[in-house]
């Protein structure tokens, strides 16, 4: 389940979208249901999946728990959804991503059930954010909020630890090929503690330009290497603990 700081974080992101409240939202692995309570609350029309009964985020919740939400189970997100095309106004794929060994088959599959002009709403750690980078450079590891996959987690239970650290320019490509694109970056929480590697910032902006200005010519591929560059750039990006992005469907597909 997401922690309550991004469980707000995300709902915030929601609650500023076109239409609010008049919106049908699918929540993807939504854990105990959280943000889909807030949601159907503010008079959204909610819906959510779990992968597995015994899923670790449901062991100790009461029974009764989601009894009143539509929730579907056995939903493997590595496989088609088993809703039709255009059919939600928002997706949440709410820290769930990096769970998966690719968030490839579930990123496209968010694009051809949204409406057009609807809404992905998506939240992961960010490796991408100053702290994380530093960590990896003197490590060689990723910063995560969750342990390492250690030799004693067997095979089954990879899916409860952080296997899939998404990278941001892959992701972007992803979306795109869905019909989809950034809208907005936004904060969950920022330690002030790793304020001093803001003084960085002039250098990280001059690098990650020489890195999207690299063999591009004109056509989509500059479009899409300036589109990753304003978002390499954000504050967001260098300094959220979570990486919280809403991506909008195409009008056109």
């Amino acid at each position: 389940m997401p922690q309550s700081f991004v469980a707000r974080a995300v709902v915030q992101a929601v609650r500023a979208l076109p239409g609010y409240p008049d919106l049908s939202v699918l929540d993807l692995s939504c854990g105990r249901g959280e943000i889909m309570r807030e949601l159907a609350a503010d008079g959204c029309r909610v819906r959510g999946t779990h992968y597995r009964r015994d899923d670790y985020k449901l062991r100790d919740a009461p029974p009764a728990l989601l009894a009143d939400l539509p929730i579907d189970d056995n939903v493997d997100l590595l496989q088609p959804l088993p809703y039709t095309a255009a059919s939600f106004d928002v997706v949440l794929l709410t820290e769930v991503v990096e769970h998966l060994p690719t968030c490839i088959p579930v990123i496209h599959e968010a694009g051809r059930i949204l409406k057009r002009g609807g809404h992905l709403v998506l939240s992961t750690p960010n490796v991408a954010r100053l702290h994380s980078r530093l960590h990896f450079f003197l490590t060689g590891t990723h910063k995560l909020i969750r342990r390492r996959v250690g030799w004693d987690i067997g095979a089954a239970d990879l899916y409860a630890f952080h296997i899939g650290p998404v990278d941001f320019p892959l992701l972007h490509t992803v979306l795109h090929q869905g019909g989809l694109h950034v809208a907005a970056l936004a904060f969950t929480r920022f330690k002030a503690r790793h304020a001093w590697l803001l003084l960085f910032y002039p250098l990280f902006w001059m690098l990650t330009r020489i890195e999207t200005r690299k063999g591009v010519r004109p056509g989509v591929r500059r479009d899409g290497e300036e589109d990753l560059f304003r978002w390499m750039r954000h504050a967001a990006m260098l300094a959220s603990e979570q990486l919280l992005l809403v991506a909008r469907k195409d009008e056109r597909g």
